[in-house]
C-alpha cells in the first residue's frame, strides 16, 4: 500500500537519515510494505530541521500523520540525538503513549547504540546535548523535555541490534512485533511462526490437505491453530474448531459430538476443521468419518497433537513443529505477566528474569504462570519465591506434563525417570548402551519420548530434557503415594548419605539407582550398605569438583554389591578388591578410575555383558586378566595404570574398538602389538599416532602417519 500524507498510517518510522536512510531503514521500509503495512517516512513530506515551527512546533503534515498512525518505531542510531527534529518528534510520541489506549511506542536500538546509552545519554548522546545546551541556552525545560524522553523510551519493550545476527532477522522481529499491535492476537511470537505454517500451505492441492502442529505441552498449538484458524476462516464455506478434542470426545461421546458439530451435512464443502489435542488417532478418524473425502475439495484440515506419531496416523500432509520462544519472546511474555509490559529495573527482578527466562526455555505456560506469581511480590522476596516454585512446580504446570506421563508404557517411564534423574546431557550412545543393560529397549522408547516432546537429541548426539520438565518428572516421583517407592532413584547427596551409613536402613531393596555427587560430603559407609539393595542398577559415586578432595570412606571395606548392576561408576575407589562375591555378570559398563584397585577379584566370572571399562590412572592396578572372559567388550581404558605388569591375551574380543594403554610404563609395546595382531589380523584396529599406545577402529591415518609394520 503506498504512503499518503491524508491517509491513515499503521507506521510512523522516526529515524536519524545520516544513518540510517539508504540501509536498515529502507529495508525495514520493504518488508513492511510486503506484509501490505502502510509506512509514514519523514522524507515523505521533504522534512528536515526547517519544518520545525518557531517554538518547537512540528510541520502540520508531521502532526497530522503522527496522530494518523497507530505504531510509532523509532531507530536510534549514533547521530539520532543530535537531531531536535527527531527529538522532538520522539517526545510527542511519548505524550500520545501516555494516553490511555495511545499508540504504541517500539524503539530500536541500532549498530552501537545500545539501551543504557539511550536511557543514560552517555558517549555520542552525551556530546549532542552539550551542543544542545549551548545552542538551545534560552530553552533548558525543552533539552530537558528530550532527555526525559529518551529515558522513557529506553525503558519500552524494543529490540536491540546487537542481539540478532544480522539486519535481516532484526527487521522479520521488528515486522513481526508491528504486525501483533496491529492486529492484536494477544500471543508473543505468532506472527514469526506463521509464515512457517504459511509455507506448509502453500502445497496445498485441490484435495483436503491436513496440516499437523505438534510440541511439547504448553509450548502453544492451541494459540496458534485458534489464531490460524481466526486468519484463515474467511476463506471457507463453513468452519468447525473444536477445542480439547480429547477430552470432548470421552466426555461427549461419538455420536453426539458429531450431531453438534452437524459433521455429515459438510460432505461437499469447503471446510476448515481444527482439531485440538488429538490423541487417539482413531477418535479423529471415527469422528471425521475417514480422513479421505470426508469433506469437499480445498477443505483443510488443522490437527494439533504432543504426540508426533499421533498426527502421522492420522495421515497429515505436513506437521509444523512449534519452536520455543526465543530468549526475547521469553522476556517479553514474562515481563508482560510480571511487572506489566515494563522492563524491571531493580536489580533482584532483573536477575530474576533472567533465570526465569532461562529455566523455562521458551515454553509459554511456564513463563506466564511464573510471571503471574511473581509479579505478585515484593523485589526483595522474587529470588526465594523463584525457587520455592521450581521446587514445587504449580498444579497447572504438572497437570499438563504429567497427563503425557501418563500415557507412556511402563519401559517409557522408567527411560523417562532415568534420563531425568541421571542421563540429562549425557551421550545417547552411552545412555542406549545402559539402558539396554538393562531391557528396557531404548531404540524405541526413546524414539517415543522424542516424539511425545518430552526429550531432544542435540546436533552433538545427545540425550537432553529441559530442566522445567526433569523438575516435573522429579516432582511425579515425589508425589508418590507409596513413600517407599519414592526412593527408587536417588540423586540428593543428604539422602543417600543417611542410607549408606545407617545401620539398618529400611527401603534399600526398592532402590534402582543411585547417582551420589561428593563434592563437600563426608560419608563414612557402613560395610552392609549395599547389602539389601538387590533391584539396584545404576550405581555412580563421583565429584562435579574434580579439585575437591573425596571424603568418601570404607573405614571396615565393603561386604557387597549389588548382583543387578548395569553401571558402576565409582571414582576413587578406596580399596584393593571387589567384594569377595560380587557377581559382575549383568554389568555394562565398569568405570573406575583413580582407584586403589590392585586386581578385580578372584577367579572366573562371567563378564559376558561388559562393553566398557574404565580404570585409568589406577596406579596400584597389576593385572587385569579377567578380561580375557569379556568377550563383548568395545572399550579399554587403561591409561596411567603404572603399576600394570602384563596384558592378557585379547584375541577373543572381537567387538574391541578402543584400548588406551598410554602411560602405561610396564608393558612392552612390541607384545602388544602382537596381541592386537592376533586380535585384528586385518589392521582395522591401529594406534592413533606412533607410539602412543592407543589403539582405535575409528581413526583415520595418513600414510606418514602409519605405524611400524607388525
Amino acid at each position: 500500500m503506498e504512503t499518503s500524507r491524508t491517509v491513515e498510517h499503521d507506521v510512523f518510522i522516526d529515524f536519524s537519515s545520516k544513518d540510517t536512510r539508504h540501509s536498515f531503514v529502507s529495508h525495514l521500509h520493504a518488508a513492511f510494505r510486503r506484509q501490505s503495512i502502510s509506512v509514514f517516512l519523514a522524507e515523505h513530506c521533504a522534512i528536515s530541521e526547517a519544518t520545525l515551527k518557531p517554538g518547537f512546533e512540528l510541520a502540520n503534515e508531521i502532526q497530522l500523520a503522527i496522530e494518523r498512525s497507530k505504531v510509532y518505531v523509532v531507530v536510534f542510531s549514533k547521530n539520532y540525538a543530535s537531531s531536535p527534529l527527531c527529538l522532538e518528534t520522539l517526545v510527542t510520541f511519548m505524550d500520545l503513549q501516555r494516553r490511555k489506549d495511545g499508540p504504541v511506542v517500539i524503539p530500536v536500538f541500532y549498530g552501537e547504540v545500545t539501551r543504557s546509552i539511550v536511557e543514560q545519554q552517555t558517549e555520542r548522546f552525551k556530546e549532542d546535548f552539550s551542543k544542545h545546551h549551548g545552542f538551545f541556552s534560552d530553552e533548558k525545560d525543552r533539552v530537558e523535555r528530550w532527555r526525559k524522553g529518551l529515558t522513557e523510551a529506553a525503558k519500552l519493550y524494543g529490540h536491540e541490534s546487537i542481539e540478532q545476527q544480522n539486519d535481516s532477522e532484526l527487521v522479520e522481529d521488528i515486522v513481526a512485533d508491528v504486525r501483533e499491535k496491529l492486529c492484536p492476537t494477544g500471543m508473543i511470537g505468532f506472527y514469526s511462526r506463521l509464515p512457517g505454517i504459511e509455507n506448509l500451505l502453500f502445497k496445498q492441492s485441490h484435495d483436503i490437505y491436513r496440516l499437523g502442529i505438534w510440541g511439547m505441552p504448553g509450548i502453544g498449538k492451541t494459540a496458534i491453530a485458534q489464531e490460524s484458524f481466526n486468519q484463515m476462516t474467511k476463506h471457507f464455506e463453513t468452519q468447525c474448531f473444536i477445542q480439547d478434542f480429547h477430552v470432548a470426545f470421552n466426555e461427549n461421546g461419538l455420536y453426539v459430538l458429531r450431531e453438534e458439530y452437524l459433521i455429515d451435512k459438510l460432505r461437499e464443502k469447503r471446510v476448515l476443521v481444527v482439531l485440538d489435542d488429538v490423541r487417539n488417532p482413531m477418535d479423529a478418524e471415527s469422528f471425521l468419518g475417514g480422513f479421505d473425502h470426508c469433506f469437499g475439495p480445498e477443505s483443510l484440515m488443522i490437527i494439533t497433537s504432543r504426540d508426533k506419531q499421533v498426527l502421522h496416523q492420522c495421515q497429515v500432509d505436513s506437521v509444523y513443529e512449534i519452536p520455543a520462544l526465543n530468549k526475547k519472546e521469553a522476556q517479553r511474555l514474562f515481563t508482560r505477566f510480571a511487572f506489566s509490559e515494563k522492563e524491571p529495573s531493580d536489580t533482584n527482578l532483573i536477575e530474576v528474569s533472567k533465570k526465569v527466562v532461562e529455566y523455562a526455555d521458551g515454553n509459554p505456560l511456564a513463563l506466564c504462570h511464573y510471571g503471574r506469581e511473581l509479579g505478585k511480590k515484593k523485589p526483595e522476596e522474587v529470588v526465594a519465591e523463584f525457587e520455592k516454585i521450581k521446587q514445587s512446580p504449580p498444579r497447572e504446570i504438572m497437570h499438563v506434563f504429567k497427563s503425557s506421563y501418563d500415557e507412556l508404557s511402563e519401559n517409557e517411564r522408567s527411560i523417562f525417570l532415568d534420563i531425568a534423574f541421571f542421563f540429562n546431557g549425557e551421550n545417547l550412545d552411552y545412555v542406549m548402551r545402559i539402558l539396554e543393560g538393562c531391557g528396557f529397549f531404548p531404540h524405541v522408547g526413546i524414539d517415543r519420548l522424542v516424539e511425545r516432546s518430552l526429550l531432544m537429541i542435540s546436533k552433538n548426539n545427545n540425550v537432553e530434557m529441559q530442566i522445567l520438565i526433569q523438575d516435573i518428572a522429579r516432582n511425579i516421583v515425589n508425589e508418590e503415594k507409596n513413600q517407599i517407592t519414592r526412593h527408587r532413584r536417588l540423586w540428593d547427596p543428604s539422602i543417600i548419605k543417611s542410607f549408606l551409613e545407617e545401620n539398618k536402613p529400611k527401603g534399600t531393596e526398592v532402590i534402582e539407582g543411585i547417582f551420589l555427587d561428593t563434592t563437600k560430603l563426608t560419608v563414612d559407609v557402613n560395610p552392609k550398605a549395599f547389602e539389601n539393595m538387590y533391584n539396584l542398577r545404576l550405581l555412580k559415586i563421583y565429584s562435579s569438583n574434580s579439585e575437591s578432595t573425596q571424603e568418601f570412606h570404607l573405614p571396615k571395606g565393603l561386604r557387597s554389591l549389588p548382583y543387578e548392576l548395569r553401571l558402576l561408576h565409582w571414582e576413587k575407589y578406596p580399596l584393593r578388591s571387589f567384594p569377595e562375591d560380587f557377581d559382575p555378570r549383568h554389568l555394562v559398563e565398569l568405570n573406575m578410575p583413580y582407584s586403589q584397585l590392585q586386581n578385580l577379584w578372584e577367579g572366573t566370572k562371567s563378564l559376558v555383558k561388559l562393553k566398557i571399562i574404565n580404570l585409568s590412572h589406577s596406579q596400584q592396578l597389576v593385572e587385569v586378566d579377567v578380561l580375557l572372559k569379556a568377550c563383548s567388550l568395545e572399550q579399554i581404558h587403561l591409561q596411567g595404570c603404572t603399576s600394570l605388569e602384563s596384558f592378557p591375551h585379547i584375541d577373543q574380543l572381537k567387538n574391541l574398538q578402543l584400548l588406551n594403554l598410554s602411560g602405561c610404563t610396564g608393558l612392552k609395546r612390541k607384545e602388544i602389538l602382537e596381541e592386537i595382531k592376533r586380535l585384528d589380523p586385518e589392521g582395522a584396529l591401529r594406534e592413533t599416532k606412533f607410539e602412543s599406545m592407543v589403539f582405535s577402529t575409528l581413526v583415520e591415518l595418513e600414510p606418514e602417519d602409519n605405524i611400524e609394520s607388525f
